[in-house]
């Protein structure tokens, strides 16, 4: 069964709402003020009964210029059009007008219907079909038929609803906006009608069910589905192209605004920064950068500015669109640009992503990457070529509105499956390089120092993620620092003279230590002194108490000592501390003190007990 959403276009009383009672003997014109003005202000929509049981809508959409935000509330979902020219008038601006939305909107399929037939002659006939041979000359509309039809004579009409038929019948609907598994509706009206709670209406891209959870847009609120009704029947599921009203809980009327939208498409967002490509209307002013515009898409019209990605061209133009604030928007979402101050038509405006992101005009590497999105033909192996680094799997699915996972890549790509991001070869290669110049490097410059800091090199190479251990066939990690595979520290013959002189003196001291200060000293601010005692703490033989450095040894021992005397007894105090080890009392409290710090003893007023914590 074929789901098909049938909008009318064409200038204002040429009788698209009279044609629609025509087929379908339903008047669209709902509102009083319609009523005394004749004319469709809202989107008005009808059921077409047609033999083979297939359901279509026909949507009356409004011909009045200043309700165009409400023609392209209509087109979204639409897929076939009528699209009437009186035979009175003939081609008008409006007609032209609505030519070139449905242009811009991508609609392709329809019928031109001549109406009031009945108030001209032949040759009037003749000359409205030559204007639509030459206005229409170079669109696809070239190849609607078209059809005549005349209020006093109904057979007209009967015609029309055969070739209507014939059309849909040969036309293949299933593309036309039908994502699986992804609903959407743009909302167009919203009622509260008293005892049954909040009802809102729109035409269904995707299938829904009774009970279903949806989002509502852009509030980020979840809502479900009470009630599903189209055509005045009710539904337990309704499914793709249809006109609807679903009673939904979870806000209320008053939350709720034209232009929110339900759905469960996980890649609708927030956005006050788009990139677009632009397509001007034929023979229309080109817009300067900076403009203020209005943006109608879906059932919404917004407010914002445009700002230019690139010289203008007249195919397609690469442009950002700054809202004034964060809309509900799409991948492939198709808007309509108009003047803010004078609601005259620019173009038409095709969102490449909602993730824009501030940029500089021609910046090559974002235009490419706009190319990518408008061809849809992302080359994952060269976009990841010309990024340089590593990329997220997610990010990148998120930001071309892909669905790749780890097994989607050739072998061009390497994948780091701990954190599920990918990079090409020849990146990864030259990344590796990067890092080998800058560990080779500071080997030379620190001899003696084991490596460079783990958070230096995450930070530097890896985005601040820790990915070294996915290099170990050239880098090592150990205690937090990274080197070459291959790198050992060497002493020289005065590094290792020097050594054997700091350990020596130290070892003289015993349990009292030295200051660094008497220690520098000493080696006469040797520079080769401070790079060698630096080593020796870094490895752990010197162990620094306060402004004291002292052997590892003693350290040791002086532990061994407490853990001996509190073995033999429950406390003890500084002075009986500072016999066990033999040195001044300011000495054994520097001991004491980074023993409580350890918690290997607790003080207790005068003395200390041993910390069983």
């Amino acid at each position: 069964m074929k789901n098909i959403v049938i909008g009318t276009a064409g200038h204002i009383d040429h009788g698209k709402t009279t044609l629609v009672k025509m087929l379908t003997n339903i008047n669209t014109d709902t509102m009083k003020e319609e009523k005394e003005r004749g004319m469709t202000i809202d989107l008005g929509f009808a059921p077409l009964n047609i033999p083979s049981g297939d359901i279509i809508s026909i949507i009356d959409v409004p011909g009045h210029e200043k309700f165009i935000k409400n023609m392209v509330a209509g087109a979204k979902g639409i897929n076939f059009v009528l699209f009437l020219i009186a035979c009175d008038d003939g081609i008008m601006p409006q007609t032209i007008e609505h030519k070139e939305i449905l242009k811009l909107l991508g609609i392709k399929n329809g019928i031109i219907v001549l109406s009031k037939r009945d108030l001209v002659t032949s040759e009037r006939v003749d000359e409205v079909k030559a204007q639509i041979s030459q206005e229409f000359k170079e669109e696809f509309f070239k190849d609607f038929p078209i059809v005549e039809v005349s209020l006093k004579d109904s057979s007209t009409y009967e015609n029309l609803y055969n070739l209507i038929l014939k059309e849909i019948e040969n036309f293949d609907f299933s593309s036309s906006n039908n994502i699986q598994n992804i609903f959407r509706l743009d909302i167009d009206k919203i009622y509260s009608p008293k005892g049954i709670g909040t009802i809102v209406s729109g035409t269904t891209i995707g299938n829904i069910n009774k009970g279903d959870t949806l989002t509502l847009y852009p509030q980020k609120i979840n809502i479900k589905i009470k009630g599903i009704q189209n055509h005045g029947k009710d539904l337990e599921y309704i499914s793709s192209q249809q006109r609807c009203a679903l009673n939904i809980t979870g806000v209320t009327a008053k939350e709720l605004e034209r232009g929110n939208l339900l759905t469960n498409s996980k890649t609708i967002t927030n956005s006050k920064i788009i990139d677009v490509v632009f397509n001007r209307l034929s023979e229309g002013t080109i817009p300067k950068n900076n403009t203020k515009i209005r943006l109608n898409i879906g059932t919404g019209e917004y407010y914002g500015k445009i700002k230019y990605l690139q010289d203008f061209e007249e195919e397609s133009t690469f442009f950002q669109l700054i809202m004034d604030k964060e809309i509900p928007v799409d991948f492939d979402d198709i808007g309509i640009l108009r003047t803010l101050s004078t609601s005259a038509l620019l173009g038409g405006a095709r969102i490449l992503t909602p993730f824009g992101v501030p940029t500089k005009k021609n910046n090559s590497i974002y235009l490419k990457k706009l190319n990518y999105l408008l061809n849809k033909q992302l080359n994952v192996s060269e976009y990841l070529l010309n990024k340089g680094s590593f990329t997220y799997i997610n990010d990148l699915n998120k930001e071309f509105n892909l669905s790749l996972n780890e097994n989607s890549f050739d072998h061009n790509i390497f994948v780091f499956k701990t954190i599920k991001a990918i990079i090409h070869k020849e990146n990864l290669k030259n990344l590796k390089n990067e890092i080998n110049l800058y560990l080779n490097d500071f080997h030379l410059k620190n001899p003696l120092r084991k490596g460079v800091p783990l958070a230096t090199i995450n930070n530097l190479f890896f985005k601040g993620i820790n990915l070294i251990n996915e290099f170990q066939d050239e880098f090592q990690e150990k205690d937090n620092f990274v080197s070459l595979k291959t790198f050992k520290v060497k002493l020289s013959k005065d590094e290792k003279k020097i050594k054997d002189e700091i350990l020596i003196l130290l070892k003289k001291q015993e349990f009292n230590g030295l200051s660094f200060e008497k220690l520098n000293d000493y080696f006469h601010k040797n520079l080769n002194f401070k790079e060698v005692f630096q080593y020796l703490v870094r490895e752990g033989l010197i162990i620094k108490l306060n402004e004291y450095f002292l052997l590892k040894g003693f350290y040791q021992e002086a532990l061994n000592r407490l853990d001996n005397f509190l073995i033999l007894n429950t406390q003890i105090t500084l002075a009986e501390f500072r016999d066990l080890l033999k040195t001044s009392r300011k000495m054994a409290l520097v001991y004491l003190e980074n023993f409580d710090e350890k918690k290997v003893t607790k003080k207790i007023d005068s003395y200390r007990i041993k910390n069983n914590i």
